[in-house]
């Protein structure tokens, strides 16, 4: 046998070898995560208890370094006030009431909770609703998270996540194998330094809070509060956490040619503002917005006097008035996490959604766009091209609002007015 024959066979015992060890050791990994699987699968979690303890036993590589001093967490802290009526989404409900406040005003200056003003350091506003996540919050918002996890991420990228089981979404289930892929647009702002941030803090106009109370903070970045996406950075989003939006429902009556009311089983047919990139219609979106319910842009884009259609009878301080009633009259829809494709382990959407409906039926009929505008008054069906995520939270404000139900409408009803 020649010596490169030697050579050769060595280095297939060799080869031999290493396959074995690696074998051994992939079956060693698996021992161990079914230990930690048995170890973490407490019937406990099945009760109504809250999972603020959950948070205080990670360990010290896992936690904030937020000084825990300075949030109390002995009692359930107040959620922040609203001066819009909330509405739960299986509530079916004729509105005929206003919520007379200045501006749809989330809180009123003279009557801040105490515990969202004082109890922050200087310069600081603690989270008015922080608190412990309770079990049945934690379970809605996993199931929440079917966008989060879709595996291709919209925009030109071709990342795509690592696929997540059903077990394994829950942040606090130890998954040791979860490699997820990486990504962040190069066009994307450039985000502070991650040891620089106050979360759940809103410090000088750099708001952290969330919606859904203290999200978890794990290697110095915060975590999705719907469980693992397969995909960490912040991929199309500007921040690391939350990332909030206002998303105001804004309505009035469909019309035949006749200039009558769309009726269909007895219910009026409502028609919706919605703004058009390409083919695709989207609520207004107005970002940045975490504690006003009415954005100065809304008011600009219905007040904006090229977008009224005055007369000798309706001059624009009357019609201006009957508008600033319906923004009076708004209904909170909803205020929380948003599922959406565009979300990651570490940026996601949060949203405040209020319905603003013409009831009397006297103001937005006169509120119009040209030809060229993004903005058009649509009826909304199967067949309308609008992004999904928006349909649950249209279907609760025509519910809210007595409307017909869109999901159900006839394509042939489907429209589009200036």
């Amino acid at each position: 046998m020649t010596e490169q024959e030697v050579l050769q066979n060595e280095m297939t015992k060799l080869s031999e070898e290493v396959q074995n060890i690696e074998k051994r050791f992939g079956d060693f990994e698996s021992k161990i995560q079914q230990v930690i699987d048995v170890a973490t699968s407490s019937p406990s979690r099945g009760h109504s208890q809250t999972r603020g303890s959950a948070y205080n036993r990670l360990s010290g590589s896992d936690r904030s370094s937020d000084s825990n001093d300075e949030i109390d967490h002995d009692g359930m802290i107040p959620e922040l006030e609203m001066d819009v009526r909330e509405v739960d989404s299986s509530e079916n409900i004729t509105v005929d009431a206003e919520v007379a406040t200045q501006n749809m005003a989330m809180v009123e200056a003279e009557e801040v909770p105490k515990a969202w003003a004082g109890n922050g350091p200087k310069g600081k506003e603690v989270l008015s609703n922080l608190k412990p996540i309770d079990v049945q919050r934690v379970q809605r918002l996993l199931k929440m998270g079917k966008k989060s996890r879709r595996p291709e991420y919209p925009g030109e990228s071709t990342t795509r996540r690592s696929y997540v089981k059903k077990e394994y979404w829950d942040w606090e289930k130890i998954w040791i194998h979860y490699e997820p892929a990486h990504y962040t647009d190069v066009r994307v702002a450039a985000e502070k330094k991650v040891s620089e941030i106050k979360w759940h803090y809103n410090v000088e106009g750099d708001e952290r809070r969330s919606y859904e109370g203290r999200y978890e903070i794990r290697n110095q970045l915060p975590l999705i509060p719907c469980g693992r996406t397969g995909l960490t950075g912040r991929g199309l989003l500007n921040r690391y956490g939350p990332n909030h939006a206002a998303l105001p429902i804004i309505t009035r009556h469909a019309k035949d040619d006749n200039g009558e009311d769309v009726i269909v089983a007895g219910k009026p047919v409502f028609e919706v503002l919605l703004e058009y990139k390409g083919e695709t219609g989207s609520l207004p979106e107005i970002k940045g917005v975490y504690d006003d319910a009415l954005p100065t842009e809304v008011r600009q884009l219905l007040t904006c006097e090229e977008h009224l259609a005055l007369s000798d009878q309706l001059s624009r301080d009357k019609l201006v008035k009957r508008i600033e009633k319906i923004f009076k009259a708004g209904i909170l829809i909803y205020r929380g996490f948003l599922d959406s494709e565009y979300n990651t382990d570490n940026s996601w959407f949060e949203a405040i959604i209020v319905s603003y409906h013409d009831t009397n039926d006297n103001a937005f009929k006169n509120v119009t766009f040209p030809e060229d505008s993004t903005y058009r008054w649509s009826r909304i069906n199967n067949g309308t091209n609008i992004n999904s995520m928006y349909r649950e939270y249209l279907q609760r404000a025509f519910y809210a609002r007595n409307g017909y139900d869109h999901i159900n409408l006839s394509p042939s009803l489907h429209h589009m007015g200036s």
